[in-house]
């Protein structure tokens, strides 16, 4: 009779990285296929869970010591999620190169449609650095889109690493052009996170960006305004950005700011004379409407003392 705990007591050792117990769960069940062990509600199978923890000697052993029609390099779970995957998403990288010498499909795609790639490029540090040059090398395609419209790229310019960043455009520098479905390019991306490095590598690859919009209308100086990062818009403003450019609702950056509760950088605005304080977006809506309409006290009195009218 099969022991009703040894999927649960299988998966545990490989998880915890623990060959001697999976050896002797093996032999003990005479275990033919393990992609029968599952994680019932991820379905996640040994090779995921040992993918994920970066346990290199569980997954040689579960690649290697079964008969290959019960191998699968490139087996799924529920979100069609393979191990590889996994090795990306946490920088395992001597478990993703180990995967891909195996025969691991490099672009496979999860639910979502994320790439491997991708889910690396999520990461920051030299085993991420290590990963994305691997799949790469693997031939790893960086212009594939998630079902957002996102590449690699724009996961690299939301986390702001500079050296995966080189990477990428090293391999093609076509992939700075690419823009989500909403129009986002990896500029707007990069001044939202308020990644100045990216921000400088992108201008300096093309300086359009500083003025790309996307399909709101937004430029990426609206991008950083909204998150609220002062020395990101005085950066992009250096750069050569126009610092009256309007949003589809006509809106300045003063009226994000305003509208946001970003004091600090309604004062660096109004201090320059970028923008009139009572410049009007659609509908008549000024700085001071925008802040009084979000309940921004202390951005409505900064605009005040600057003299907007009641």
């Amino acid at each position: 009779m099969t022991d009703p705990n040894l999927s649960r007591d299988f998966l545990n050792a490989c998880q915890n990285g623990d060959l001697s117990k999976v050896e002797a769960l093996v032999s003990k069940h005479q275990v033919q296929d393990w992609t029968l062990f599952r994680h019932s509600t991820s379905g996640d199978t040994a090779l995921h869970v040992a993918a994920r923890e970066g346990h290199l000697n569980i997954v040689r052993y579960l690649c290697e010591a079964f008969d290959k029609p019960n191998f699968r390099v490139d087996v799924a779970n529920k979100d069609m999620k393979r191990p590889l995957h996994e090795a990306a998403q946490f920088a395992r990288s001597d478990v993703l190169k180990y995967l891909i010498e195996k025969g691991a499909t490099v672009d496979c795609l999860k639910r979502a449609d994320w790439t491997p790639l991708m889910l690396a490029c999520t990461k920051t540090g030299s085993h991420a650095h290590e990963c994305i040059a691997t799949l790469l090398n693997a031939k790893a395609n960086p212009f594939l889109r998630n079902k957002d419209g996102w590449t690699a790229l724009h996961m690299v310019c939301r986390s702001g690493d500079e050296v995966a960043f080189d990477l990428l455009v090293n391999e093609s520098i076509k992939c700075i052009d690419d823009r989500s479905n909403n129009g986002r390019s990896s500029m707007h991306i990069a001044a939202f996170h308020g990644h100045e490095g990216i921000i400088d590598r992108l201008a300096a690859l093309n300086s359009n960006f500083l003025n790309s919009r996307d399909s709101s209308g937004s430029t990426p100086l609206h991008e950083a305004t909204k998150a609220g990062y002062l020395n990101v818009v005085k950066q992009i403003i250096q750069l050569g950005a126009d610092v009256r450019a309007t949003d589809n609702v006509d809106q300045t950056i003063l009226h994000v700011a305003a509208l946001t509760g970003n004091t600090e950088i309604v004062r660096y605005i109004l201090d320059n004379n970028f923008i009139d304080i009572h410049a009007e977006a659609l509908f008549n809506v000024t700085p001071l409407v925008a802040a009084r309409r979000s309940n921004q006290l202390e951005t409505i009195e900064c605009l005040m003392q600057y003299g907007a009218v009641k």
